[in-house]
């Protein structure tokens, strides 16, 4: 039976689990760093206090994924008979440090799929909340479980040291029952992966001429605030009369309706005399909005005076719409 490990240099104990000790290490104070920026930045059009609020609550969903990924890592290896020795959090996850003496594939498989499925309980909790609550609440609970499920897909990937490299080694040890074999092809697996999420995420980006990505980096876990969910109102475009589509120059408004520059109708745009008498018989499509009508100008009245030149429709411009105005 081998020796417990000495506490991480630097590392604070922030508690104990099921007579586990849990060491938050001074790295992880990068990671925490890097997550509360990205949520102030995610939550800054909405106001100071929702994005210091959305800062935080990207600090707090990472810990609890990181931690209860690993204390679920290591009450299954303790409830399997296992010592247990530490639970670490890191700038690169975490890890759970345990004695393997009499472990059989069975056992490694069932220790390394108990994290994953940590989070997979944990992010159909959060979506729960997200469809009972609203508002605030709403958004720090979609975004907690959206995390816990990449979290869980991310380390099921198969290849080592991820959670389904080691479900895959013990797969190759059941088989052939040569823990060294699965140890030896979990590991070329893995190198595989890492070849293809670095082409996926690096290398296909390269090729298009756009910066490479990180994969599913704290930046594309914004808050759906600012990226999934719908814009706001404005107030004197179609949002204002019941629609969801907001007034912008790319979606000018062709006659009475306002449709996104992917579906416009009808085609081509009718000019302002016939806008109507093209529009009146047909639907248009959902993804379109009804504009505010705008009162006519009433005809000018009275004789002309000499000389004043009287404005004929060939002549008159049509008005384009503005970026903040869905007037025709």
């Amino acid at each position: 039976m081998s020796t417990s490990p000495p506490a991480p240099t630097g590392a604070l104990r922030i508690g104990r689990v099921a007579g586990v000790p849990v060491y938050l290490d001074r790295t992880w104070l990068l990671l925490a760093a890097l997550f509360a920026f990205t949520g102030f930045q995610a939550g800054q059009g909405r106001g100071t206090g929702v994005a210091v609020a959305f800062a935080v609550g990207n600090v707090v969903s990472i810990f609890v994924a990181v931690v209860g990924h690993e204390v679920g890592h290591a009450l299954t290896a303790r409830g399997l008979g296992f010592r247990v020795h530490q639970v670490v959090a890191t700038v690169w996850g975490g890890h759970t440090s345990f004695d393997g003496t009499g472990a059989t594939p069975g056992r490694s498989a069932l220790v390394a799929l108990s994290g994953p499925f940590v989070n997979v309980v944990l992010a159909v909790a959060g979506f729960a909340v997200d469809v009972a609550a609203s508002g605030l609440t709403s958004d720090f609970a979609w975004y907690f479980g959206y995390l816990n499920a990449a979290l869980a897909v991310f380390n099921l990937l198969p290849g080592l040291p991820l959670d389904g490299g080691a479900a895959v080694q013990s797969l190759v040890w059941a088989v052939t029952g040569r823990r060294d074999l699965g140890l030896l092809v979990a590991g070329w697996i893995g190198r595989a992966v890492a070849v293809v999420v670095l082409v996926l995420f690096a290398g296909l980006p390269l090729l298009r001429g756009t910066a490479p990505s990180c994969g599913p980096s704290p930046s594309a876990w914004s808050w759906r605030g600012s990226s999934g969910r719908a814009p706001p109102r404005r107030s004197g475009g179609p949002g204002s009369s019941g629609s969801s589509t907001p007034c912008t120059s790319a979606t000018p408004c062709s006659g009475p309706w306002s449709c996104p520059p992917t579906h416009r109708w009808p085609s081509p745009a009718p000019t302002p005399t016939s806008s109507s008498a093209s529009t009146s018989g047909s639907r248009p499509p959902s993804s379109c909005a009804r504009c505010p009508r705008r009162r006519p100008r009433p005809p000018p009245s009275g004789p002309s005076s000499p000389g004043s030149r009287t404005p004929t429709s060939s002549r008159r411009r049509p008005r384009t719409a503005s970026a903040r105005s869905c007037a025709p």
